[in-house]
């Protein structure tokens, strides 16, 4: 159902997806795919059908349980793989684990050990491909959210990932709603990065355009025989943007509340509460920053160019800002999607985000 709140497994409740399920389709035949999109554009959605949809053997590692943390460390994510493997791998093909270095068996999970005789991640993925090879089927790890290994102490995991990717039968999906954060994690770019050169699939989830916005919507509520003017869609998608995870959302409340203003303003209210919490775990390590951020997104929540908002800043601070120093603080508001740049000019990648800020 369109407007079930949430991510969508059954592929005909996905709504005008196609061509990126079939992007998706294509990259997991080859060992590395990005899924990117703003916050509730769709992309667990995608995930979960494709999972459904597609033979292999799924290991879904969701990092959204990071968010708030400042940092993450080598047993968190050694603990979310052994989870997902005791989740998804049947006993027979846990066995392949027994007799190596840093495993143990409770009953007919396997435990990971992290600390001083901890297992290495290439040592993991080693044994999988061994299980891809003698099952003849493809393993794929999902990193949902992935801008959240950027926080990793300790330890690189583009190296055993480079490693998986040039000897392994392993694939691996990272999405991201964080888009600029999920390239510096991985580092495509950088001469002196494991994953430098190595190629990959992109799929990027854009929001709905006005009229996709107005027909999800129609469809959403022909699902349950609602009636709904459509002054009052309208409202809705001026008011909400293209953002499917909003849309979805009003749609929800509309069949609670029975009324449009009530549920646009649930819609609403909620949407704020969400992007303000998002933005504190955001502000988390930047602490020292924490009130230039905030000026510079309530600035530039309407839209406005660079030496706009620099001017802005300085007036409030009273103080000259290096050029460098706030293109910095800039950056970080785009590469973590709060900030879309168009032409010369910064704006809320979401609507309600300018409300968030206003």
């Amino acid at each position: 159902m369109l407007f079930n709140p949430k991510p969508k497994e059954d592929p005909k409740d996905l709504f005008d997806r196609e061509k990126e399920i079939e992007k998706l389709r294509f990259g997991i035949n080859y060992p590395m795919t990005l899924l990117l999109g703003i916050r509730r554009s769709g992309k667990s959605s995608l995930v979960k059908v494709l999972m459904k949809e597609e033979k292999g053997i799924w290991l879904y590692l969701d990092l959204r349980k990071f968010e708030s943390s400042a940092y993450i460390s080598y047993k968190d994510i050694i603990q979310e793989l052994e989870k997902s493997i005791n989740t998804s791998l049947p006993e027979r093909l846990k066995k392949v684990f027994a007799g190596v270095k840093g495993v143990n068996f409770v009953g007919v999970n396997v435990i990971f050990n992290w600390g001083k005789e901890r297992i290495k991640l290439a040592q993991i993925l080693d044994k999988l491909s061994e299980i891809a090879e003698k099952e003849g089927e493809r393993i794929i790890i999902i990193f949902d959210e992935s801008q959240e290994l950027r926080k990793l102490k300790g330890v690189n995991l583009l190296y055993p990932i480079a490693y998986a990717f040039d000897n392994l039968k392993v694939r691996f999906i990272f999405t991201g709603s964080e888009i600029g954060m999920v390239y510096d994690f991985l580092k495509l770019d950088k001469p002196d990065s494991p994953l430098y050169g190595r190629a990959y699939t992109e799929v990027n989830v854009p929001p709905f355009s006005k009229e996709t916005s107005l027909e999800f919507l129609r469809k959403g509520f022909e699902e349950f025989k609602i009636k709904v003017e459509e002054r009052e869609l309208e409202d809705a998608v001026n008011t909400l943007g293209g953002i499917p995870g909003w849309l979805t959302y009003y749609g929800f409340n509309y069949i609670q509340e029975k009324d449009h203003e009530k549920a646009l303003n649930k819609t609403v209210e909620t949407a704020i509460s969400l992007i303000k919490k998002e933005f504190n775990n955001f502000l988390k390590g930047r602490e020292g920053a924490k009130e230039r951020y905030k000026t510079i997104m309530t600035v530039y929540k309407n839209g406005c160019k660079w030496k706009e908002a620099k001017i802005a800043l300085e007036a409030k601070e009273g103080v000259r800002i290096d050029d460098k120093r706030f293109t910095q603080l800039l950056n970080n508001l785009v590469k973590a999607s709060f900030l879309i740049k168009e032409g010369e000019i910064y704006k809320p990648t979401d609507v309600l985000i300018e409300k968030a800020f206003s």
